[in-house]
């Protein structure tokens, strides 16, 4: 009888530890804006951005930055070349500083037209 109750004990010890393990509070939340699919979070808990290539025109790139809420931030024309001839992707940011400039390997500056553009 003690064996058994011990044996309850223990699986009901792993039950509860594999349900705090399955809902714990520190898992990532997935941001996801429905209106705009394929805009790509980057931040963390403490707050981000979203990145969206809304035109291609290789290699000219039209970027929206938007706001967690999904309203728009920033917005322009962005000139970038890859090497391998791969297309810009939101993957391609590495940071933005919230006054239109984003970072890649270089600082690029959003513009208002293409022909602004660097």
């Amino acid at each position: 009888m003690k064996r058994f109750l011990m044996s309850i004990g223990a699986l009901t010890l792993i039950l509860v530890a594999l349900g705090i393990a399955w809902t714990s509070p520190f898992k990532e939340a997935v941001h996801t804006l429905p209106e705009h699919p394929l805009a790509r979070w980057q931040g963390g808990v403490d707050g981000g951005y979203y990145v969206e290539v809304t035109r291609s025109e290789a290699p000219y790139y039209f970027i929206q930055m938007r706001y967690e809420s999904g309203d728009l931030w920033s917005e322009g024309w962005l000139r970038h070349e890859h090497g391998g001839g791969a297309p810009f992707s939101a993957d391609d940011v590495i940071a933005f500083d919230g006054d239109g400039v984003i970072y890649l390997q270089q600082r690029k500056v959003l513009a208002g037209d293409k022909s602004g553009a660097r």
